[in-house]
């Protein structure tokens, strides 16, 4: 018989498992509808904390209502079973569908990307910020609506997650935010952030940053700058790619204001491409040379047609139909107008011709630099500096450059606007940020703000000697003058030292190819069933990932099987009589392996005229051969049955 909970859920069948809850299809017998049913599991229940904070989180979450995101109808306890009750959603998991279709095309990368935002748009409006967006918690209807769930639920804490100092779930390390990574102040646009990556894994079919555990990738977010989404895969719309490096701006200020701002630069994206067609976009020979085709109703609009001829040419396509071909350059500024109903003037005409001609120029890294010497360098490239905010920051000094749009690096035209954000010094009662810093700056840092130097130790990094490698307490902390800030600097790494890559997961080949690289050999080669490694997976490395180790060394490794045995394999051993001390002697041989040890013959007479005999050893993995000819040993060595060696 099902169970019934509060009388009117019947329990039908369980559709999904999480860290700290269960999800079940079930039927609300007094509406007549299939819902959702989220239990808390028996072993949180006693968390009285965290059960308050999941009562009190969903009846939150129940005042949103939009078809973006996944209702919450009810919330209530039955005993010891805490729930809550949910839309049912019949479809997939955004997840699934970037891992069985990734990279998805941009239409439909924006479509949903919209949606999401429209979602996020209705919760900020009702102060609630989700804080963990991620593929996983969005839900994909059969008729393409995207749904966002567990809003103020509390998150489920995995091996992708990092929790803050009072058990709190700050997000998905993989989705989750500069500020989050440090534990600093989240607001809406740390979501922005999240949804950012989101369509970054859409548009390119993985996520920016990767590493072997959560702070790796937590310090990513905080130090390393994403890879334009254009380098991965082709065919990216450059305003997409613009929409989705302003949303993971490291700095909150630089990205969108709101989610509402976000949605509507991914429909200005929708509406270019259904004007001019995916021909702009694509890499095509035309597209490649700059020119693309553009329909003939287009080019017929009057107000938007200069006589000019280098802008518009006309001609015919294989089926004798008009074509037009238009700079690429020029078609954006003409789709804009288009949209904004302006005729192109002589005026415009010759600004958009003056930005096709201009040459290349990448924008210099103006971080730390004051606004004079950023607009004196910028003016020598020809491009233009506007002040953005000022903001509160614990890395610059008052008055140097914080951050900066559009990024170091990027490939403008001449002209171009760089807005930059100016520092106001740190707020006081701050930690300042002495991670990357010399002892001397990270000293004279810390006394500058009022506190005082504690403890300081060594430890091992590659980053240069002498350089700070971490802190405590934290950067962005709050913290009343005359606290102490230890430190811990860089001994620089060891000379003639390398740090140990991650093998396990690779195939053989490709694990002693990454040793080589760094300068270390492939060991001994074991062999092992695994439940958790493919056959041919490396499932063990005799040196840790991340650990240093000399050059030149040796590192064992052991190879999985998959989940049935190792069959045994032979190897022929050549034995030589010549050694023998008597013309009659008894031979006796031992091999030892991962299946123990054995004798292959036990004082069994030879004669030494014979000269020699070839004798067959079966075994599994590495061990040894001994070789006795009246009890004293006459042969020892090596013997590895996977590879087939003996020396």
């Amino acid at each position: 018989m099902s169970r019934v909970l509060a009388g009117r859920y019947e329990l039908l069948e369980q559709i999904g498992e999480g860290g700290m809850a269960v999800v079940y299809k079930a039927r609300c017998k007094v509406l007549n509808r299939h819902v959702a049913i989220k239990i808390l599991k028996p072993e949180y229940t006693k968390d009285l904390k965290l059960v308050e904070s999941f009562k009190k989180e969903s009846q939150a979450a129940a005042s949103l209502v939009h078809p973006n995101i996944v209702g919450v109808y009810d919330v209530g306890r039955e005993g010891n079973i805490n729930y809550i009750v949910m839309e049912l959603v019949e479809g997939k998991i955004l997840s699934d569908i970037i891992k069985e279709e990734g990279p998805l095309d941009y239409k439909r990368t924006i479509d949903i990307g919209q949606q999401i935002a429209a979602g996020l748009s209705c919760a900020h409006k009702n102060h609630i910020i989700h804080k963990d967006v991620k593929p996983h918690n969005v839900l994909v209807t059969k008729d393409g609506v995207a749904k966002i769930t567990d809003f103020g639920i509390a998150k489920f804490v995995d091996n992708a997650t990092i929790v803050g100092n009072a058990d709190t779930v700050m997000g998905s390390v993989h989705y989750f935010s500069p500020e989050q990574a440090r534990g600093g102040y989240v607001d809406e646009k740390s979501d922005i952030y999240s949804l950012g990556i989101v369509l970054y894994e859409m548009i390119t079919g993985k996520v920016p940053f990767d590493g072997d555990n959560p702070v790796t990738v937590a310090l990513m977010h905080i130090n390393n700058d994403i890879v334009p989404p254009s380098k991965l895969v082709s065919g990216v719309p450059p305003i997409l790619e613009q929409i989705i490096m302003k949303a993971t701006d490291k700095i909150q200020v630089n990205r969108f204001k709101s989610a509402d701002e976000m949605m509507e630069a991914l429909k200005n994206v929708d509406l270019i491409s259904s004007i001019v067609g995916d021909g702009i976009y694509l890499h095509s020979t035309a597209a490649e040379n700059g020119v693309v085709e553009v329909p003939v109703n287009l080019a017929e609009n009057k107000d938007i047609i200069s006589a000019e001829g280098d802008i518009v040419s006309m001609g015919k396509n294989k089926n004798g139909k008009k074509k037009i071909r238009l700079n690429k350059v020029k078609v954006t500024a003409i789709v804009i107008a288009l949209i904004c109903a302006i005729p192109v003037s002589g005026l415009i005409y010759h600004v958009i011709t003056t930005l096709g001609e201009s040459s290349e120029i990448k924008v210099p890294d103006l971080k730390g630099q004051t606004v004079e010497q950023a607009e004196k360098n910028l003016s020598d490239l020809g491009l233009v500096l506007e002040e953005g905010d000022k903001v509160y920051d614990s890395e610059y000094e008052e008055g140097e450059i914080v951050s900066q749009s559009p990024t170091a690096d990027t490939v403008v035209k001449k002209g171009k606007v760089v807005t930059v954000s100016i520092s106001k010094g740190s707020k006081e009662g701050t930690i300042p940020n002495i991670v990357g810093k010399s002892y001397d700056d990270a000293v004279y840092l810390i006394k500058k703000y009022g506190y005082e130097v504690g403890n300081v130790t060594v430890g091992e990094s590659d980053m240069p000697k002498d350089t700070v490698i971490s802190q405590t307490p934290d950067a962005g902390e709050e913290s009343k003058p005359g606290v102490s800030i230890s430190f811990v600097v860089s001994q620089g790494e060891g000379e003639g030292k390398v740090t140990m890559p991650k093998l396990t997961g690779m195939t053989l080949d490709k694990a002693k190819e990454e040793l080589k690289n760094i300068g270390l050999e492939a060991g001994d080669i074991g062999e092992d069933m695994s439940d958790a490694f493919s056959k041919g997976q490396v499932m063990w490395q005799q040196v840790g990932a991340g650990e240093s180790v000399e050059k030149g060394s040796k590192i064992n490794l052991k190879v999985s099987t998959g989940t049935e045995p190792t069959a045994p394999k032979s190897i022929a051993l050549d034995i030589d009589f010549t050694d023998a001390k008597n013309l009659v002697f008894f031979l006796t041989v031992t091999v030892s392996d991962e299946a123990g040890t054995r004798n292959i013959f036990t004082r069994e007479q030879r004669l030494k005229e014979q000269g020699s005999e070839v004798v067959s050893l079966t075994g599994t993995g590495v061990g040894t051969v001994t070789v006795l000819f009246d009890n004293e040993v006459a042969i020892k060595k090596n013997v590895n049955f996977n590879t087939g060696e003996i020396n």
